[in-house]
């Protein structure tokens, strides 16, 4: 029998193991490194959008193939238009067909919807407007996503409160109310204008990143 050896802890206190960050893949960056967010955690968070459809749905689809389950609250297709929301439920269900159907549902009034855990997160979408936000979620492994077509003052509350802010290009008056709101320095600001069609700007933990979202073939073929 080999015999036993015992390695020292002050030898153990300097061994480390490289591990990749995790997170939902946003995009890549200009060096076309890919630009992970962090959007499910033990503790619940919240995340807001603000941007168009098409990118909203891309999030959502890249969420999915995290392996998060997804239920969503918005308005019903037969009620008029409510200004503040991105989409309706049909529309937010036709990412279900996408998937293979089965992983889009919609949200049942206060139901906490399915168990979720660090295999299967839950994502609670909310596109009903800032007037009626979705709030911090009681359940770990779950995160709200409150999307947004634009900034206005009655969603400045929400925007600074999130855990994650994911923001497409801005005219410059939303891009200042943003600013003025989330407290970032003027160059940054003064980026949001500018960005092309298909990047989005992560702002969490007291930093920005920007990325540009490259759809991948079938992400293409789905979305356009």
């Amino acid at each position: 029998m080999a015999p036993a050896r015992a390695v020292p802890a002050e030898t153990l206190a300097h061994l480390a193991v490289g591990v990749e960050p995790s997170g939902v893949v946003l995009g890549r960056d200009s060096a076309g490194r890919a630009v992970l967010v962090r959007l499910f955690a033990r503790e619940p968070m919240s995340v807001a959008f603000v941007g168009g459809w098409w990118a909203a749905r891309l999030l959502l689809f890249r969420c999915l193939a995290h392996g998060a389950a997804v239920t969503v609250a918005a308005r019903d297709p037969r009620d008029p238009a409510r200004p503040g929301s991105v989409a309706d439920t049909a529309h937010w269900l036709t990412l279900d067909q996408a998937a293979g159907r089965g992983h889009v549902t919609l949200a049942a009034p206060g139901s906490e919807g399915p168990q979720a855990g660090p295999a299967r997160p839950l994502l609670r979408v909310h596109d009903l407007g800032p007037e009626f936000p979705a709030g911090r979620l009681p359940r770990p492994w779950q995160t709200g996503l409150t999307v947004l077509p634009q900034v206005t003052p009655a969603s400045v509350p929400l925007l600074a409160a999130a855990d994650v802010l994911l923001v497409q290009r801005l005219p410059e008056p939303e891009a200042a109310l943003l600013g003025s709101a989330l407290g970032a320095r003027a160059d940054l600001v003064s980026r949001l204008p500018a960005m092309d069609d298909e990047m989005v700007a992560a702002f969490g933990a007291g930093s920005v990143r920007y990325a540009w979202l490259t759809p991948t073939p079938i992400e293409r073929h789905l979305f356009g």
